[in-house]
């Protein structure tokens, strides 16, 4: 764009130049016009005239150049290396028939915790009497909240169409099982990663497990793997069962939480705990990122532009 715009620049003047010379009438001959040349005040005037032309052409040439350039879209270019949050959370869901009534309002605060996520990795798992990952941990926010769409709707029409794959085992809501299963769906290449596991259920086990909840314990702690329970306000509130001890002993083993599901700052206050643990920063592949930079430009066609019409304004004068 550059040598495109000054060619035309060039070609502008000379077609200008031809122009005035065509049409350029001839003066008329005063006697003893010398006298007047001679005099001081006149050569002033000349010079000053002169320059004022001459400062006309140079501040026009900036313009043309300062309009060329903008004109051509300026840039900078800058080598970046991205970095990602360490982050990674798994909802494990129990979907055994005690839990139907509160799986929708449970996947609806899911859906709130997604809502407060930037750039974290989020996994789905869900089970009965076997585990099922629906979706491994992603940062595709958009595919995770029609996923939630799509079993709100299976929940509320109390259909299983989605929920096939959790019926291959001997029982019915192997807790133990599916809480273990959602725990090993963490990458484990990389001991820096912050782990937290959201899981939803009544830990009413029907059936016998292939794991003991004090084995599920001993996992999460090897594992690093911070287990926040949501659990049912009924199972919530009679504490001294055995399955309220059990679920409180596995959140807070690992340091992480046990919430009620009706208690409507849950998820706020899983978001603030998962906020506050300590996440690796990693690096990803480097990228070469332009930026455009017309502001230069576009101040230096400003003052030219102010530059020509006050000379021209003096020059007339």
């Amino acid at each position: 764009m550059v040598p495109a715009g000054l060619v035309v620049a060039a070609l502008v003047v000379a077609a200008a130049w031809w122009w005035g010379r065509r049409t350029r009438t001839d003066g008329v001959a005063v006697a003893h016009s010398g006298r007047l040349t001679e005099l001081p005040r006149y050569r002033f005037l000349a010079r000053r005239h002169r320059r004022l032309l001459v400062a006309v052409s140079a501040a026009s040439l900036v313009l043309v150049l300062a309009v060329t350039m903008l004109a051509a879209r300026p840039v900078r270019s800058q080598r970046t290396v991205p970095e990602v949050t360490s982050r990674d959370i798994m909802l494990c869901l129990d979907v055994s028939g005690s839990m139907v009534e509160y799986n929708r309002s449970v996947l609806e605060q899911f859906g709130r915790l997604l809502e407060d996520f930037d750039g974290e990795r989020v996994g789905l798992t869900i089970f009965n009497a076997s585990a099922v990952t629906v979706f491994p941990l992603t940062t595709d926010y958009q595919f995770i909240t029609s996923e939630f769409a799509n079993f709100r709707a299976t929940f509320e029409a109390r259909g299983i169409d989605t929920l096939a794959g959790t019926l291959e085992g001997d029982g019915s809501s192997l807790v133990p099982d599916g809480i273990a299963s959602c725990a090993l769906s963490f990458p484990d290449q990389d001991e820096e990663r912050s782990r937290s596991l959201v899981v939803a259920t009544d830990n009413q086990v029907e059936g016998v497990t292939l794991t003991q909840m004090p084995e599920v314990i001993d996992l999460m702690r090897k594992r690093a793997v911070r287990v926040y329970a949501i659990y049912p306000l009924f199972a919530f509130e009679s504490r001294e069962r055995a399955e309220t001890v059990e679920m409180r002993a596995l959140a807070n083993d690992s340091g992480g939480a046990f919430f009620a599901i009706d208690n409507t700052r849950a998820t706020e206050w899983i978001v603030e705990r998962i906020d506050r643990s300590e996440a690796t920063r990693l690096k990803t592949e480097a990228t070469l990122v332009r930026f455009a930079e017309p502001s230069v430009w576009l101040a230096v066609a400003a003052l030219a532009a102010a530059a020509v019409v006050g000379l021209a304004w003096r020059a007339r004068q």
